[in-house]
């Protein structure tokens, strides 16, 4: 079952109850009646690391890296169903999803998705491989996945309140407390042994932390009163809101990955035919 809420009041993606983007960009000059197709057509990569969606009487092109294809499939899902509810898409088009905002440049026809350029001024540009959006969000789901709840989503230019130079300490803890407002998560990132009194604060937006830690934003889609401790690149425990541990890398191992690989397997073709439908890229947890 997909779950996707407010599709056709505003291109907006909730995680869970009570849960969803600050922001959402309407397109009002769009045609309001575009055509609707309501079976879905299987996209079929058209070289690698490109696949198109039809849109009515346009083409959506999304381009990512071909080890998340089965990711890709997620997000055509997810385009499936704004098709389904007419919702048009142009140049003028966001969308939030999880922690990333996914936007689209207009050729003619063509809409290719774009991602922030993460690696160059991602509040002001963008760029067609949207490989680390999607490499994320699959993180995130399987850290949601394993505890078992639904995630409260972040943006990519909010701010994290950080210990200045805790991203080089090896071991690190973040904590997630409700929002204050503004441009802030509510996430803390501090030293694991804690807080010193000469520890100096500041704050840092969350496309920085990815740009030095990316492993740091895989529990990031965790709500508020939730806990987690990193050795390195590696998720160690993650602690639930009643001070419990409902996840211990020692005893529990690596998270699970759904698909045929790391990051899924590609699409459904004659040779995989009946394997189920993969789930939508953040489907909210029963």
């Amino acid at each position: 079952m997909r779950l996707w809420f407010g599709l056709a009041a505003g291109v907006s993606i909730l995680l869970g109850p009570g849960c969803g983007p600050e922001r959402s960009t309407a397109t009002p000059d769009a045609d309001p009646n575009p055509a609707v197709v309501t079976e879905f057509d299987q996209p079929q990569p058209t070289r690698e690391g490109e696949h198109t969606f039809a849109y009515g009487p346009q083409t959506i092109y999304v381009y990512a890296d071909p080890s998340l294809d089965r990711e890709v499939e997620r997000l055509l899902l997810l385009f499936e169903d704004l098709r389904a509810e007419s919702v048009p898409i142009t140049a003028k088009t966001r969308i939030p999803i999880g922690w990333t905002t996914l936007s689209f440049a207009l050729d003619g026809e063509r809409l290719v998705v774009e991602e922030p350029d993460y690696d160059n001024e991602p509040e002001s540009r963008t760029r067609p491989d949207i490989s680390v959006s999607l490499a994320t969000l699959a993180r995130q789901r399987a850290v949601l996945e394993q505890v078992g709840i639904p995630g409260q989503a972040i943006e990519f230019d909010q701010h994290v309140l950080t210990i200045r130079g805790v991203l080089e300490r090896d071991e690190v803890m973040l904590v997630r407390v409700e929002s204050p407002g503004g441009r802030l998560t509510g996430w803390r990132l501090t030293p694991a042994e804690g807080i010193e009194e000469a520890d100096e604060i500041e704050s840092l937006p969350v496309y920085a932390i990815l740009a030095a830690r990316p492993e740091l934003l895989d529990a990031m889609l965790l709500p508020p009163g939730y806990l987690v401790l990193y050795a390195g690149k590696q998720l160690t425990t993650i602690v639930n809101e009643a001070n419990e541990i409902v996840w211990d890398w020692t005893v529990d191992g690596e998270l699970p990955r759904d698909g045929d690989a790391a990051l899924g397997g590609g699409f459904v073709t004659d040779e995989s035919e009946g394997r189920e439908r993969p789930r939508p890229l953040l489907e909210p947890l029963e």
